[in-house]
């Protein structure tokens, strides 16, 4: 594989278990991202989505199994290589910080800097930008404990953009996002993936999934059950077994992007 060629995060046959004697969490998973390539990661409840995010970012160290970012194996970099190759946003944000929200934007300049250098006019001005990008400028000065769920996660989203990562992994990044938000978000993603970048999502919604998403990856119990185009993966003969309910897949007819809905009797 050339050096053009190297995938920003190449996950090959990782395995986990959160302590001995449990079933493993993350059961040989294997996944890859590519530089501008949005790849989502779906599957019921403790399916091993938020694990393997861990896993692949870093938080948690795979206990069989590898991962790479850029080439290189993860556990070998440094905390500040891996913070400038990898962003991480968790399910579940702090709500009690007594920090702005500019100042939350500017701790994503962190591995951009030497220790205890302060941040610099191009720090101020990246976390700025960052603000504007996730729709934040205008909560800048409010502190972060004074806002609402979805306006703290896009608080969260501009610390994530302003660390410069090649990569994101977001698990449920639209978590508390209105639909204009949604939006924003995955326009943003789209534009950094044409950028060179690309992001690893953790996603319930299987619509959005689709709709966001260059390839999907489906877990159920740790293992990857399939991965392809949401077309390929996005079908009731797929979907059904993994979530355990029936469900309905339709094109959708201005896009022609797979529609899930699963099926309600009234």
């Amino acid at each position: 594989m050339s050096a053009a060629a190297v995938a920003l995060l190449d996950a090959r046959a990782v395995h986990y278990r959160h302590a001995s004697g449990a079933a493993e969490a993350v059961a040989g998973a294997s996944l890859q991202v590519a530089a501008g390539e949005v790849v989502g990661v779906m599957g019921p409840n403790a399916a091993g989505k938020s694990t393997l995010a861990r896993v692949c970012c870093g938080l948690l160290t795979a206990q069989r199994g590898e991962v790479l970012l850029r080439g290189d194996p993860l556990g070998r970099l440094s905390r500040r290589e891996r913070a400038r190759r990898v962003a991480f946003l968790p399910q579940q944000q702090p709500q009690d910080l007594a920090f702005t929200a500019r100042e939350v934007a500017l701790m994503g300049r962190a591995p951009h800097l030497g220790l205890w250098a302060l941040e610099g006019p191009g720090d101020l001005e990246r976390a700025a930008a960052a603000l504007r990008e996730a729709d934040a400028e205008g909560l800048a000065d409010r502190p972060v404990s004074q806002l609402s769920g979805g306006e703290r996660q896009r608080v969260f989203l501009a610390r994530a953009f302003a660390q410069d990562a090649a990569l994101l992994i977001l698990d449920e990044p639209t978590s508390g996002l209105d639909l204009a938000h949604q939006v924003l978000l995955v326009n943003a993603l789209r534009r950094r993936a044409r950028g060179g970048g690309g992001a690893l999502l953790v996603l319930h919604d299987l619509a959005l999934a689709g709709a966001a998403c260059d390839r999907l990856v489906l877990l159920l119990g740790g293992k990857v059950i399939a991965e392809g185009a949401p077309a390929e993966v996005l079908r009731p003969e797929v979907l059904s077994p993994a979530y355990g309910t029936e469900v309905d897949v339709v094109a959708d007819p201005a896009t022609g992007q797979p529609l899930v809905a699963p099926r309600i009797a009234r």
